[in-house]
């Protein structure tokens, strides 16, 4: 194990964000240490003593990042009892983190990780959709608020849905991202058929957060997350 090193903010950004964009434009497969450094401005040796291997440096980037989403969401979710105000409240945590931080998108690099990383980040994945699936069946239990017939299925619609946003939203659009995350959880309430007493459930109803105060939570939690990532490289 070597010794950790500390990264200026600026520097680990600056690594963290040409990283993400090299993986994304090229594939992580194509992408070597040395092409990332001369990009960043630095030597494949200081790069790799900052950071350590391109493997080091992925599972970091995603631990870091799937960690942040769970826990904005946590917080986001914090005092809520009923249902569909935690699934409007997830889905608009969803979609704003996508749509605003499209840099903390990962999940697509799972398969280039080592199977040791996978198997920790697949697990941490699997952590962020417990939230889901427990909101989803807690929907389903009698007196049923939701309507579904397979939950798995409409935990994994309701996930596309919402991670499609990271593939086309574009700042220049029509919509602030506030609004997208609106029109997905309404979309959301009538993918489940959210009911009570005999009567749909409508957004203006519920007693979720307003989307303007999760907003906040996601900006809080993502805000310069580039730059302060954990400075521990394991060898």
């Amino acid at each position: 194990m070597r010794e950790r090193t500390q990264v200026s903010g600026t520097t680990r950004e600056r690594i963290v964000s040409t990283a993400l964009r090299l993986f994304a434009e090229k594939g992580f497969a194509a992408v070597g240490i040395r092409e990332i450094a001369s990009e960043v401005g630095l030597s494949s040796a200081t790069l790799y003593h900052y950071m350590g291997s391109k493997d080091d440096l992925l599972h970091e980037i995603m631990t870091d990042r799937l960690g942040r989403l769970i826990s904005v969401t946590r917080q986001a979710l914090t005092g809520l009892g009923r249902p569909e105000d935690k699934l409007v409240t997830v889905v608009r945590v969803h979609v704003l983190v996508h749509a605003l931080h499209s840099d903390s998108v990962v999940d697509h690099q799972i398969r280039d990780l080592d199977p040791k990383a996978r198997t920790a980040v697949i697990a941490l994945r699997d952590s962020y959709e417990a939230i889901w699936r427990s909101l989803l069946a807690e929907g389903t239990a009698q007196p049923a608020v939701f309507r579904i017939g397979s939950p798995k299925l409409t935990r994994l619609a309701l996930l596309e849905m919402c991670n499609g946003v990271a593939r086309w939203y574009s700042d220049r659009g029509p919509k602030h991202p506030s609004e997208i995350a609106d029109c997905f959880a309404a979309l959301a309430l009538s993918m489940v058929g959210a009911a009570r007493g005999g009567q749909p459930v409508r957004l203006a109803d519920l007693q979720s957060r307003p989307t303007a105060e999760i907003l906040a939570l996601v900006e809080a939690e993502l805000r310069g997350s580039n730059g302060s990532l954990d400075a521990t490289v394991v060898a």
